[in-house]
């Protein structure tokens, strides 16, 4: 056994003993014209809606080598954590999407990555955390390090595990084996595409964030639209869309048939606070910034901010 190989099976056990279900390794180079082509017609098209950052650093979003200062990167590691839990909110409470019901993978991952970066450093490598902050195209990488497929959700499905996954990666110049890239996808399924409540998944490019209920309640900025028209040109009420959620939509991961059994998280941090089991809008609409700051501190409901979550709170007539 080479010392590389010795090295990606260090890496492997040292990401699973931080909690992760599934790891792999990409070479870092460009990212193929195809699937570079095809996020920036995306982008041309407006699909983004009001996320602006996601048009910036285009150089290091094409190369991730780039992200890595003062060393030539060769690998990209990817590694897949779940956040599914078994727990339920009430059925009258006011709905928070899955992936925040604790507290923020951002803060939770970066942390238990850590001893992977030093791991990496003690071999005299360099390396890089990248937690969903950074230009890199998540889960194309993800798909050639052989973690998943991208769904016609556009979500990152993990074989036999499903799609409530957190995917991080570290960027270094150890000289790591890649894995295969997965080449399964959905097929002819379209489950997601007929269940999403707000016609996202129906547009011509495959998926329209400004129809996406978790771009409406998470990223959006200012009022709530009335209504949403997608591709088939059929409006849709928002407030008939939007149910009782306050925060995301995981109704298209609820009917993925590969969602059928999900791995239970094997980080408690992931689980649901216990506030949130019963949390309504009503709640939610009397609280000062004191209460918002205590039942979300390290979550990533706080991105939304207290005036974000009430808006999403209020109820709007049906007409």
């Amino acid at each position: 056994m080479t010392q590389h190989s010795i090295l990606k099976q260090r890496l492997v056990a040292a990401a699973m003993e931080a909690g992760a279900h599934k790891v792999g390794f990409a070479h870092a180079v460009e990212v193929d014209a195809d699937n570079l082509g095809y996020y920036q017609r995306w982008i041309a098209a407006g699909n983004n809606g009001g996320m602006g950052y996601l048009e910036n650093h285009p150089a290091v979003r094409r190369d991730p080598r780039k992200l890595l200062e003062n060393a030539e990167a060769h690998t990209v590691m990817v590694c897949a954590f779940s956040y599914y839990h078994s727990e339920t909110q009430s059925p009258d409470a006011a709905r928070i999407a899955m992936y925040a019901h604790g507290s923020d993978y951002h803060e939770v991952l970066r942390q238990r990555l850590q001893t992977i970066k030093t791991l990496l450093e003690s071999e005299g490598c360099s390396a890089r955390i990248c937690v969903d902050s950074a230009p890199l195209m998540e889960r194309y990488w993800a798909v050639r390090a052989g973690i998943g497929f991208i769904g016609r959700n556009r979500m990152l499905i993990v074989p036999h595990m499903g799609s409530y996954f957190f995917l991080a990666e570290i960027i270094t110049d150890a000289p790591v084996e890649p894995d295969e890239p997965c080449t399964l996808s959905c097929g002819d399924c379209g489950r997601c595409t007929a269940a999403c409540p707000g016609g996202a998944l129906r547009s011509p490019g495959g998926f329209d964030s400004r129809l996406c209920l978790s771009y409406l309640t998470i990223e959006h900025c200012g009022d709530l639209p009335a209504t949403l028209t997608a591709s088939d040109g059929a409006p849709r009420p928002l407030c008939k869309a939007l149910g009782n959620r306050v925060y995301g939509c995981d109704e298209c991961q609820l009917v993925c048939p590969h969602n059928a059994n999900p791995p239970e998280t094997a980080i408690a941090e992931f689980h649901m606070r216990p506030t949130l089991h019963t949390l309504t809008r009503e709640r939610i609409l009397a609280m000062t910034q004191a209460d918002f700051s205590e039942i979300f501190a390290h979550s990533a409901v706080k991105r939304t901010k207290l005036a974000g979550l009430q808006r999403n709170a209020i109820r709007r007539s049906r007409t």
